[in-house]
């Protein structure tokens, strides 16, 4: 490959939408950093024997050879290894796998993952994604609520968190709020607060939403308030550069989820509503996070 020619990069994806989230995140960071020829595979297209790893045997003639391939999700693991060895390719894996972490070129895992601690390893803070931060133009005459539902993590109560949004949107009638819930939403939830009747507060059911719904709210809204059971969501919302507080809930264990929360309120990342005098808006967040592009930098540096 000479210095002109980009890099060839599959994406070995299962489809989950988490995964996807993350590797759609870093490879638009990698390809604003350098130039790739990316090819999205899915890994129930492929179907390789180890005697095919053993001859070194193509597979997907259809594309170019690849200098880098990129996995997240377990099923995409032993896939990732038989392609490294057909294909000589620098291998990068998203995420802790159950395979020993030196057999990949290099790999990106969230702190919360406990990644040991290797020169081929990039700890982050949560998950990346491809939410592109925007501290300046923000109207903070908006509010954005994103409400996740029932989870392993924490009591989920509708009266109890409609309770909340409804305080808020009272003690701030001066802002215009919208509200969208999510597939883990119980169906009583919308119709509830509906009932409330707050001229303030629009509500969208997910069903209705258009792709990039959510990432517009988040490029534009003055602030977001969202349930802290929805962790990717979360990530997001701090990445997006939006002020950012959880609304309360009751943990039903200390999980991992639960204290990776309770850490970034420790830190600032995010506000407590229940410590949070909601008559004010949030504040401008002070520390900036934007994994994705740290991610890409770091694999471009390392690897290259």
């Amino acid at each position: 490959m000479t210095s002109a020619s980009p890099r060839v990069l599959w994406i070995v994806t299962d489809e989950k939408p988490g995964h996807r989230s993350q590797q759609e995140g870093l490879v638009e960071r990698l390809q604003a950093l350098a130039p790739f020829e990316v090819h999205w595979v899915n890994v129930d297209s492929l179907s390789i024997a180890w005697l095919d790893v053993i001859l070194r045997r193509r597979v997907r003639a259809d594309l170019p050879q690849p200098d880098w391939i990129l996995g997240a999700g377990a099923g995409t693991h032993s896939l990732i290894l038989k392609l490294k060895r057909i294909f000589r390719a620098k291998t990068i894996l998203l995420m802790r796998g159950a395979f020993p972490m030196a057999l990949f070129d290099a790999n990106i895992t969230p702190v919360h993952d406990n990644p040991p601690k290797r020169s081929n390893v990039l700890p982050t803070i949560g998950v990346m994604n491809p939410v592109t931060p925007r501290y300046e133009g923000r109207d903070r005459n908006t509010g954005t609520f994103l409400i996740g539902g029932t989870n392993d993590h924490y009591q989920w109560d509708d009266a109890v968190i409609i309770e909340q949004v409804e305080q808020i949107c009272r003690a701030q009638p001066q802002v215009q709020w919208l509200l969208t819930d999510s597939r883990r939403t119980p169906e009583a939830f919308l119709p509830a607060l509906a009932m409330k009747s707050l001229p303030n507060l629009k509500l969208i059911s997910h069903k209705d939403t258009q792709r990039g719904f959510i990432k517009q709210q988040l490029d534009t809204t003055g602030q977001l308030w969202v349930t802290r059971d929805s962790v990717s969501m979360v990530y997001e919302c701090i990445t997006s550069g939006a002020p950012t507080g959880l609304l309360d809930m009751k943990p039903l264990r200390q999980s991992r989820v639960v204290k990776d929360m309770n850490k970034l309120l420790g830190q600032k990342w995010v506000r407590d509503y229940a410590e949070w005098n909601v008559t004010q808006s949030l504040p401008e967040t002070e520390t900036k996070l934007w994994e994705a592009d740290r991610g890409a930098r770091w694999l471009l540096a390392y690897l290259t």
